[in-house]
């Protein structure tokens, strides 16, 4: 009987896009036969299988394909544009493990699959890798894949889509006299960067009601609201400027005003941000376990178990974070 064989010589990884890593990458091979010699212009099938973790470990994705081998023998391919068999490409977690690619093939363009052999990823198809990892920081813990840009003008009542993270980079107002209530407004709470501002000129501002009482925030741009929460104006000269992005954690948004909050068991929480209803509804205080914490510098952190409080509040006090395990 007549062996078929596939030279692997190159996995030839394709460039990352702006607007996001190509759900593909490219692979050449070629086909050998009995004397070594390569088998021209030849209609042939593959079954292509990606390997978690050994060359016998489960299949996390697999897809058909057929090519006309060249005058050399070389069949080339993007895996990941095929006939899926099993699995999604997209859901490969490329970043997580060692991967081995599974080769079968059909000289007749059938299904009656030979295999050829399986060889590991080495190197990992890099795009695929950037955005699976989708590097995050402290200011976008939920990382940046997936910016959908928000803009949102004079009156406006916008709710956070299931899923998704808004943060929000810039408030502003217009300035102009005609308007009132400057600013937007989560859960009764205005928001504004930085400490108590007056609103005028064209500072981000945060207006609690007529008569220049201001909303006092703990940090900078950007606030972070989860998923579910409405943001609302009632200022015709308001805007608002941010983004959102798939939710990568478990946010957390809680009003101190109404009763304590716990950290749940084998988590720790990441708090971003304090924001209170106005200047005077917060000294910059808040207490972890009974001890009274100055606000400095955020993120900072709660353990398991732990339980965040503020006493003498004359309003809201919205803390906003996260949740990682321990």
């Amino acid at each position: 009987m007549r062996k078929l064989t596939l030279s692997l010589f190159a996995l030839l990884v394709t460039i990352v896009a702006y607007c996001g890593a190509p759900q593909a990458f490219n692979y050449q091979a070629v086909a050998t036969g009995p004397t070594g010699g390569p088998v021209r212009l030849k209609s042939v099938a593959l079954r292509l299988s990606v390997l978690d973790g050994s060359p016998t470990g489960a299949v996390s994705y697999q897809e058909r394909q057929t090519a006309t081998t060249d005058n050399s023998g070389l069949v080339n391919l993007q895996i990941g544009n095929g006939t899926v068999l099993s699995g999604v490409f997209a859901n490969i977690a490329w970043s997580k493990g060692t991967f081995y690619l599974k080769t079968e093939i059909d000289t007749t363009g059938g299904t009656s699959y030979l295999t050829v052999g399986t060889v590991q990823f080495l190197s990992v198809p890099y795009a695929q890798y950037a955005d699976k990892s989708n590097i995050a920081s402290p200011d976008f813990p939920d990382g940046i894949t997936g910016v959908t840009p928000i803009r949102l003008d004079g009156s406006f009542n916008y709710v956070v889509p299931t899923g998704k993270t808004l943060y929000v980079t810039q408030l502003t107002h217009n300035g102009s006299g005609s308007c009132s209530d400057y600013g937007a407004v989560v859960n009764g709470v205005f928001l504004a960067s930085g400490n108590a501002m007056t609103p005028t000129g064209g500072s981000a501002v945060g207006q609690a009601f007529t008569g220049y009482v201001n909303n006092k925030a703990s940090s900078e741009y950007p606030l972070t609201i989860p998923e579910g929460n409405a943001i609302t104006s009632t200022s015709c000269g308001s805007s608002l400027v941010g983004f959102t992005v798939p939710k990568g954690h478990s946010w957390v948004l809680f009003d101190l005003n109404t009763g304590n909050y716990t950290v749940p068991a084998g988590k720790v929480l990441v708090i971003k941000n304090f924001i209170g209803g106005s200047a005077a509804a917060w000294n910059g205080y808040y207490t972890v376990n009974g001890m009274t914490t100055v606000f400095n510098k955020m993120p900072t952190f709660a353990d398991a178990s732990q339980t965040i409080s503020a006493a003498g509040l004359s309003g809201s006090l919205l803390m906003m974070g996260y949740l990682k395990d321990k």
